[in-house]
């Protein structure tokens, strides 16, 4: 725009020299600071009219800023208007070898890649330019910027005629650098002032991590049963002249969490698998296939680490899957086992300094089952050690998760069972004791594994009955009416006896 002004404003001057009735008004009506004289045209005074730089496409959250590139000058003798470089742009200039000597004229002859005055384009050397200035305003070369208003999806600044460079200083998000020019055009015979409104090129990124299936962050299973986890990130669009891509995934598992090996990840480009090169069980590099790096893979103790190079992506959307399984120190019950993912990533790409995510939690449960093998002694429950249970998974009684044997107390435990049901068969009863004939089903949950003697399991109580006697998980009630029966048939049979005997003496009479 600033060429195509430049080119006006010589095609205005060309028209006066031939057309000497020709005048172009100031229909702006143009105002001045008479204290700050041009340099390029000394006889030019600084322009103070103002208008407005309107940028869509804003995230509400985000503070941005503007940094004056070109100032504006007119001479209302020849009724002319000259850019000159800022202060600040001439101090970037004198630092810079690869700008040093640029010019104005120079500068109206760059060209961008996008008519929004978001500029992207590799082939830009506008954005080269402004990614350049960029990182010298990061790197605190001293320039102050003039905040913008955000509201809602649009951000605004009422400022000086010039050319701006707007850069976010609170955000999360990545943005490519934005030039906004509030100039002067000739319409008619009069100059007016522009104001600038810009479609911000902006990504948002983003981490997710589920367990077993996308989107869910709970489930349970058994000690050494493996499961995967699923990462979804997705990756920021860097501007080209971008100094800082960074691009790491930190994934962090509680004690009772192990990482199976690094041959078990998956990586997804996108749609596309690429391929995992394992250099030991804790480090692997991926690659596309080829010599090109795509991401390393690097497990410490409980720690992953997922460091990735961003120009190599071919797709915004990331996709790691890998197993792992509970061990002997996962925690028992409702606490559960934790898996932390965090994401940090260069949300500054002109700055040195990287932003780090909330960390995102999945949870693992597991549980305990508890027997208590005991006798009834006048009411009292006596602990029987030496009875042995079989755990199976199955009412069939096929599938067995583990065995229980119970000490002198009377106890045994099993740790490390998934939710689910259970069925508990006897398999060796104590000396002196019937084996229980069938087996006793429970429900292993949340819910039931709070009564156990030690956090997170489930506590069955199973009674035994001596040999000779009716096996019984019930209390003496059943032996009571049992007792009773047994009387009652035998006076029965007493009866029938006596009766039978009376009638044969009656005919024998």
């Amino acid at each position: 725009k600033m060429k195509r002004n430049k080119i006006l404003t010589l095609l205005t001057i060309l028209a006066l020299m031939l057309f000497g009735t020709m005048n172009v008004q100031a229909a702006t009506s143009i105002t001045t600071n008479p204290s700050r004289p041009g340099t390029t045209d000394t006889g030019s005074r600084y322009v103070t009219n103002q208008s407005t730089i309107t940028i869509n496409g804003v995230v509400s959250t985000d503070h941005l800023s503007a940094y004056k590139i070109l100032d504006v000058y007119y001479n209302s003798s020849t009724n002319q208007i000259t850019y000159e470089f800022t202060s600040d742009f001439k101090a970037f200039q004198a630092q810079n070898s690869t700008y040093r000597n640029l010019t104005v004229d120079e500068y109206y002859d760059l060209t961008s890649g996008s008519t929004s005055g978001s500029t992207q384009s590799p082939s830009s050397t506008l954005d080269a330019l402004a990614s350049a200035y960029a990182a010298y305003i990061k790197s605190d070369g001293g320039v102050t910027g003039t905040p913008m208003n955000v509201s809602g999806t649009r951000a605004t600044l009422t400022a000086d005629a010039g050319t701006y460079l707007i850069l976010p200083t609170q955000t999360m998000n990545v943005y490519a650098v934005m030039v906004g020019n509030l100039d002067f055009s000739v319409e008619g015979s009069a100059w007016n002032l522009n104001s600038a409104t810009i479609a911000a090129k902006v990504s948002e990124v983003g981490i997710d991590k589920s367990v077993t299936t996308e989107g869910n962050k709970e489930d349970s299973y058994s000690f050494n049963e493996k499961y995967n986890y699923i990462i979804n990130a997705t990756v920021p669009l860097y501007p080209s002249n971008a100094i800082r891509k960074n691009y790491i995934i930190h994934d962090h598992l509680d004690a009772g969490i192990t990482f199976d090996d690094v041959s078990n990840f998956v990586v997804k480009d996108g749609t596309s698998t690429l391929t995992i090169s394992r250099t030991s069980a804790t480090e692997a590099y991926v690659s596309k296939g080829g010599s090109d790096r795509v991401a390393q893979i690097r497990i410490n103790g409980q720690d992953l680490t997922i460091t990735f190079y961003v120009d190599q992506l071919t797709s915004t959307d990331l996709t790691i899957t890998y197993s792992a399984h509970l061990n002997d120190d996962a925690v028992l019950g409702a606490v559960g086992n934790k898996n932390s993912v965090t994401l940090e990533y260069s949300n500054d790409p002109y700055g040195t300094s990287d932003y780090t995510t909330e960390p995102v939690d999945t949870t693992v449960y597991t549980y305990g089952l508890e027997i208590f093998k005991h006798y009834l002694n006048g009411g009292s429950k006596v602990g029987l050690g030496n009875a042995t249970f079989e755990i199976y998974s199955d009412s069939q009684l096929q599938h067995s998760v583990g065995t229980i044997k119970t000490a002198s107390n009377g106890h045994g435990t099993l740790a490390g069972l998934k939710e689910g049901t259970y069925y508990i068969k006897e398999t060796v009863a104590p000396t002196g004791y019937a084996l229980l004939r069938d087996s006793i089903q429970i429900e292993l949950n949340e819910d039931t594994a709070t009564n156990g003697t030690v956090t997170g399991y489930y506590l069955r109580e199973i009674a035994n009955a001596p040999t000779g006697t009716l096996p019984s998980t019930g209390g003496m009630g059943t032996i009571l009416y049992t007792a009773i029966g047994i009387g009652i048939m035998a006076a029965a049979v007493a009866i029938i006896v006596i009766y039978r005997k009376k009638k044969m003496n009656q005919q024998n009479s």
